[in-house]
């Protein structure tokens, strides 16, 4: 995982750690239902009662209407949330193969209360019967449904906000932002519903899209196309989060990334990139940053067509 570096405060007593294999543990029952938060394609996520609102946040960018939800399990409290928050600019005509800016500003209220597009990818691939997670495979019916709207406008995140007050830490809230796998080829942050993390560790969870494959990985070794839009789309995001998250309740200071297979590379390969420089990030996760995935070994085969000069070829 990766942290950024907190300052500790005065008069409170330490909250308590919340394991990055439980965090994960939660995030992934609650993607595969196990939870009884059933899954669905637009949103709102994950079991949202009809009607009710969570509060309207002022962001940098604009004004954001979220979703209060009442989660099914008794001993957790309701969780407010932001799905479909644009973190950066559409990455289109100009701005593909090139770094994220940061989004433009709106008007009037936004409706943040559905999923928005996932980013380009192939859901019929081999690697969703090979590579990917056993609860992923057998709820392919449920993947596919969060994975239908697809567009290359995609860079946005979604916001987990626990509504109970935490009498161990009365200040703002600590962050978790997660990166999902696929082998930098698929997947998507709305598969992951973080309300369960959120209302059980009392922690915002930030949930997210970034560039795959060809569109977010590319390398041409050219000034042109670098590569690497994917973790850049990452940093953006958490930059997005030091600029906006202290308006849900959020520090700024407490920031920690997870991720699972190819999001838990990232989470070590953005330690390594100099645009990480000057956030007083700490990387608390064991290497996997020179592990095989951290790498495409996708082979390509080229086939050329001989000449013959005009000449007939002959048995």
């Amino acid at each position: 995982m990766l942290r950024i570096a907190s300052r500790a405060r005065p008069g409170r007593r330490p909250r308590p750690r919340l394991l990055p294999t439980l965090a994960l543990l939660l995030l992934d029952l609650a993607a595969s239902g196990s939870l009884g938060l059933g899954g669905g394609g637009g949103g709102p996520a994950h079991g949202a009662s009809p009607g009710q609102e969570a509060p309207v946040i002022q962001t940098s960018y604009g004004k954001l209407r979220g979703t209060r939800v009442n989660l099914v399990n008794e001993i957790l409290g309701p969780v407010n949330q932001y799905l479909g928050v644009p973190y950066a600019a559409a990455p289109v005509g100009e701005r593909r193969f090139q770094p994220p800016e940061p989004p433009a500003s709106w008007q009037q209220t936004r409706n943040a209360t559905r999923f928005a597009p996932v980013c380009p990818q192939n859901v019929q691939g081999v690697l969703l019967e090979v590579m990917l997670p056993v609860w992923f495979t057998s709820n392919a019916e449920v993947v596919a449904s969060h994975l239908l709207e697809q567009s290359e406008d995609c860079l946005f995140l979604n916001v987990y906000v626990p509504t109970e007050d935490d009498i161990r830490d009365e200040g703002p809230r600590p962050v978790m932002m997660y990166i999902h796998g696929g082998s930098y080829m698929e997947g998507t942050g709305n598969l992951f519903d973080g309300s369960v993390l959120a209302s059980y560790g009392n922690v915002i969870v930030v949930t997210l899209n970034y560039r795959l494959g060809v569109l977010g990985f590319l390398s041409m070794n050219d000034p042109a196309a670098k590569g690497n839009y994917g973790l850049l789309d990452q940093i953006q995001a958490l930059r997005w989060i030091s600029e906006n998250i202290i308006h849900f309740g959020g520090d700024p200071l407490r920031v920690t990334v997870f991720g699972s297979g190819a999001g838990a590379s990232c989470v070590n390969l953005l330690t390594l990139s100099h645009h990480s420089e000057g956030n007083r990030w700490s990387n608390s996760s064991k290497g996997t940053k020179s592990s095989p995935t951290s790498c495409s070994l996708t082979q390509t085969k080229t086939k050329t067509k001989k000449k013959t000069d005009g000449k007939k070829l002959r048995g």
